[in-house]
């Protein structure tokens, strides 16, 4: 006979209980429940916007919650076939996926507490890092050791890993990952595509110490196995600095504590198959239709934010190296918030790519969110940017200053990132080919800025 416990979720955040998930199989429902304790404490909060402390949370805004955190595409196939739960239980994925998705919160099954969870730790040797990339095709790369270890949102492959210099260590229990491994994709239309991200990230990086004086981007690096590997260190992951683990040979293992974010969709309370601000698809008879993620919606969430100004700076600059890389692929999830009781801040960037580079024909080169009216890349103009302005409710001349400011650095600072050394062989072409497009759209951005702040704003 069951229990009610079985359809039961217990919430931590370390190993403070946070609240209780609950869902009732029979009306297909969710509720939580925050702790008394969780909710009263100074340090506690909501897990997002659209999940209050008073426990008044819709059913449907925690389940658009929990859809959020789950992997998608081929990931999300695999775990469903390996645990022979369907795709639409979403309770079932949570229940099997939980123990470390994004952000802080580990789901444990109801009664179980984390303090009761060992440290589990074996290493990962480059040589079979190597050896799984090869066989990615007849053993997929989110099942090591008879499980899946994919649990956090996005369509490539991914394995999440605890880093200590060089040594590569697969963790479980009480530890928490500390980076995100993302190899070349399978997809041949899809070449160098680690070179790719590495040289948008680190040209972003640049751009934001030199502008702001602060890094506001991933850290990200690449491996050699020899394949290439990105490696992305998690920044809801913080090392702690006094308490370790030991691993094989003696090595320190560290001990991160998580930090707990939320994405662009969590933040706005929409469906993960609401990415896109066109989410029916760009047919002619469903183009006009526009529910998705916007610009419009993610720059709404200042409301939430602890600090707005620097909020939308820092969401500023996420746009501008959009306009910049040609990451025509940025969409709602591409955006992440930190989460406390004080309020939303803005994350570090990531998956910045110049999807531009790719074959139109294998790889669609439709903006993701529209500036004004206008979703391909080359028909944003000076109107476009002032109409997303208008939209975003973001200041026209502090945009066209933020832009005209960022791309006189994105021109010296792409010159100096294609010459890092660490690019080999044919990613040397394709860093080169990107750094050109950069440049030339800074040139072009740099004419657009003038014209930004002088509409009349009765045009719009």
């Amino acid at each position: 006979m069951n229990s009610a416990n079985d359809y039961a979720l217990d919430l931590f955040v370390g190993p403070a209980f946070v609240a209780r998930l609950a869902f009732d199989p029979e009306l297909n429902s969710f509720s939580l429940t925050y702790s008394p304790t969780w909710a009263a404490d100074r340090h506690g909060y909501a897990l997002s916007p659209h999940l209050p402390l008073d426990g008044k949370a819709s059913s449907s805004a925690i389940r658009r919650f929990l859809e959020n955190l789950l992997p998608e595409g081929r990931a999300l196939d695999v775990a469903c076939a390996h645990s022979n739960i369907q795709k639409n239980n979403i309770f079932g994925l949570i229940r099997y996926l939980g123990n470390e998705t994004t952000g802080a919160v580990t789901f444990l099954p109801a009664g179980q507490t984390p303090q009761a969870l060992k440290p589990q730790c074996r290493e990962l040797m480059h040589s079979e890092l190597q050896e799984r990339i090869w066989r990615r095709n007849e053993l997929p790369f989110t099942v090591w050791d008879g499980r899946v270890r994919m649990s956090i949102a996005g369509f490539q492959d991914k394995l999440l890993v605890n880093r200590v210099g060089d040594r590569l260590f697969l963790v479980d229990g009480s530890l928490s990952s500390t980076h995100i491994l993302k190899p070349e994709p399978l997809n041949t239309a899809l070449p160098f595509m680690v070179a790719n991200e590495h040289f948008c990230m680190k040209l972003a990086s640049r751009m934001s110490v030199r502008r702001y004086g602060q890094d506001h981007v991933a850290e990200v690096n690449i491996l050699r196995t020899p394949d290439p590997v990105l490696s992305i260190r998690r920044f809801d992951r913080r090392w702690r600095t006094d308490q370790f683990v030991a691993g094989p040979d003696g090595v320190k293992v560290p001990v991160a504590e998580r930090l707990h974010i939320i994405d662009g969709c969590q933040a706005t309370d929409i469906s993960v198959a609401a990415k896109y601000e066109r989410n029916l698809g760009n047919g002619k008879d469903v183009a006009h239709i526009r529910d998705g993620a916007s610009f419009e919606r993610l720059f709404a969430t200042r409301q939430y934010l602890e600090q707005p100004a620097v909020g939308v700076r820092r969401m500023v600059m996420w746009v501008v190296t959009t306009l910049l890389t040609g990451n025509s692929d940025a969409h709602g999830k591409n955006l992440s918030f930190y989460v406390s009781r004080a309020g939303l801040r803005v994350a570090e960037l990531y998956d910045l790519v110049s999807v531009m580079q790719y074959d139109p024909q294998k790889l669609e080169h439709e903006l993701a969110m529209a500036f004004g009216d206008e979703f391909k890349l080359e028909g944003v103009k000076s109107f476009a940017l002032a109409d997303f302005c208008e939209r975003a409710k973001v200041s026209r001349p502090f945009f066209a200053r933020e832009l005209a400011a960022l791309c006189e650095i994105a021109i010296v600072e792409a010159l100096t990132q294609s010459a890092d050394p660490v690019y080999t062989g044919e990613e040397v072409m394709l860093v080169k080919t990107i750094t050109d497009f950069v440049v030339q759209r800074a040139k072009l951005l740099l004419k657009l800025a003038k014209d930004i702040p002088k509409f009349k704003k009765d045009v719009f």
